[in-house]
């Protein structure tokens, strides 16, 4: 590959599914012991949680799950792909989630710490967990939403691209939003809180005071931000928690990242993680060039 301006994504919550990474425990003794020094970590058996289908998609379980298959694809990437990311110029962001595997790929934290960072995340997200209460809503549209829409009781959580945004709030006030609202196709999502939104301002309280013992290292790549696209390596190493704690409750500005980083003739993307997810949100673009590594496969076949 000659000389390029790369983007790497990274995927969020709900890319889960039961056998990701099985195949790769019998492949690769590193990973094998990966799983167990995770298991050992988190205080339960990863694989057997990973295939219970009551659990997996709870919040405080997907996010380490995600992260743990996802960190292994990272390290595939780096081992077998050394000479991409020495040769080009490296942009990185992850979707809310993941947004901590593009600071695990930027070695800002080890393996360890990180995932002791997503399990405190996800539980503290999951104190405001009530699936009988809450919702989220991905609305299909194709016309651009006017934001005077939203009220201070529904959110928008994500705004993914200009044909899909995520909202949020009381089951009650969306569907009353809905009725309000015909501007698209309305496909709920398998979630339990609010994400992205003030409702969470408890979770992000609680996840910033655990989060400060943390020690990270400066990010080694340009890596943006869901919170108002704020660059990490511009940063203080003692911001790195509070714009973390800032990401649990505010929106995911996607469509401004991705924009971003075209406007850096960024016109390769990449997406690590267990799903082809946000390749999906990139504008229509013949000069776009993507690839996704969701597998052992993909990665070790990339030439």
């Amino acid at each position: 590959m000659s000389n390029k301006n790369i983007s790497i994504l990274f995927t969020g919550q709900g890319s889960q599914y039961p056998t990701m990474g099985l195949e790769l425990i019998e492949k690769f003794d590193w990973i094998k012991e990966r799983y167990q020094i995770s298991s050992d970590l988190l205080g339960f058996d990863v694989i057997k949680i990973q295939s219970d289908p009551n659990k997996i998609n709870l919040t405080e379980f997907s996010q380490p799950l995600i992260f743990i298959y996802s960190s292994i694809l990272i390290d595939l990437f780096k081992e077998i792909h050394k000479e991409i990311i020495k040769n080009n110029k490296i942009y990185l962001a992850g979707h809310s989630l993941g947004e901590y595997l593009a600071l695990y790929f930027s070695n800002t934290l080890n393996f360890e710490e990180m995932l002791k960072l997503v399990a405190l995340r996800g539980k503290a997200m999951s104190k405001v967990s009530n699936p009988d209460k809450y919702g989220m809503y991905a609305i299909l549209t194709k016309t651009k939403i006017d934001a005077k829409i939203f009220t201070d009781k529904v959110y928008l959580a994500n705004i993914n691209s200009i044909n899909q945004v995520v909202i949020c709030g009381e089951k009650k006030n969306l569907e009353d939003f809905k009725l309000d609202n015909p501007i698209g196709k309305y496909i709920p999502l398998k979630v339990s809180a609010p994400f992205h939104s003030p409702i969470m301002k408890e979770s992000s309280e609680i996840f910033l005071e655990k989060a400060k013992i943390f020690s990270f290292k400066k990010s080694n790549y340009d890596l943006l931000s869901n919170h108002k696209l704020t660059n990490y390596k511009n940063i203080e190493l003692e911001d790195y928690a509070n714009q973390l704690s800032k990401q649990i409750l505010s929106t995911v500005e996607w469509t401004d990242i991705i924009n971003y980083f075209i406007s850096k003739e960024v016109n390769n993307f990449f997406e690590i993680g267990p799903k082809k997810t946000l390749l999906n949100f990139l504008p229509k673009n013949e000069n776009i060039i993507t690839c996704p590594f969701c597998s052992y496969e993909d990665i070790n076949n990339y030439v």
